[in-house]
C-alpha cells in the first residue's frame, strides 16, 4: 500500500514537472506567464443529462404558446418526481417520504405503498450514488376549447447506481396528470422498474 502511494506521488510530481517545463518552453516575451494547471487524477466530468419533453398525440386544438406552457409545466412535475424519487439527493439513505412532489394526496398514498417501484426505497440504503443516463417524456394531451385539460406523460428514465448495488435501472410507464388550482398534478400512474 505504501509503495502504491509513493508511485502515485512520484507520478504526480513527474507530471507537474513536465507540465511546468512545457509551459516554460512555449511562452513568448510578449505574453505574461500563466500558472500551469495541476494535473487532475479524477475522471472526466460526465455531462449532465437533460430531460427531453415533447408533445406526442394531441386530441383537440392547442395553440403553440399553450403547447410550450404544457411542455414546461408537466416536464417540471415529472422531473421533480424523478429527482426526488430516483436520481437526486444524498445516498445512501432510507428516507423517501418526500419522493412524490406534484402528486395528489391519493396518488401519493398509492406511491408510498408502491415505494419500491415509485422510488429507490428498495436499494437506497445500499447505494452511494446515482448517475442519470437517459430521461425522455412524451406528452399525450387532451385539449378542450384550446386549453390542455389532461395529460398522459409517457416516461422513460434510465440511470446507473454505484455502491453495494451497481446496476443499470430503467423506469418506464405512464403518469396521468390533470390541471387544477395548484397547477398540474399526477393523479395516477402505470409504471415499471427493473434492472437492464
Amino acid at each position: 500500500m505504501r509503495s502504491t502511494a509513493r508511485r502515485r506521488a512520484g507520478a504526480t510530481a513527474l507530471a507537474l514537472v513536465l507540465t511546468l517545463a512545457a509551459g516554460a518552453c512555449s511562452g513568448s516575451d510578449d505574453e505574461p506567464d500563466e500558472p500551469a494547471a495541476a494535473p487532475s487524477s479524477s475522471a472526466p466530468a460526465v455531462p449532465a443529462v437533460e430531460t427531453t419533453v415533447v408533445i406526442g398525440k394531441l386530441t383537440g386544438r392547442l395553440p403553440k404558446p399553450e403547447r410550450a406552457k404544457v411542455v414546461a409545466a408537466v416536464g417540471a412535475v415529472v422531473d421533480g418526481w424523478t429527482q426526488a424519487a430516483y436520481v437526486g439527493g444524498a445516498y445512501p439513505r432510507r428516507d423517501f417520504a418526500d419522493a412524490w412532489p406534484g402528486f395528489t394526496a391519493g396518488a401519493r398514498a398509492l406511491a408510498k405503498r408502491d415505494r419500491a417501484l415509485m422510488s429507490n426505497q428498495d436499494i437506497g440504503h445500499r447505494i452511494d450514488g446515482v448517475e442519470l443516463r437517459r430521461s425522455r417524456v412524451v406528452l399525450d394531451v387532451l385539449s378542450v376549447k384550446q386549453r390542455a385539460q389532461a395529460v398522459t406523460a409517457r416516461v422513460l428514465v434510465g440511470f446507473r447506481t454505484t455502491g453495494q448495488v451497481e446496476r443499470a435501472v430503467r423506469v418506464q410507464g405512464r403518469l396521468y396528470l390533470t390541471h387544477g388550482d395548484g397547477g398540474w398534478q399526477v393523479f395516477g400512474y402505470d409504471m415499471t422498474k427493473g434492472a437492464v
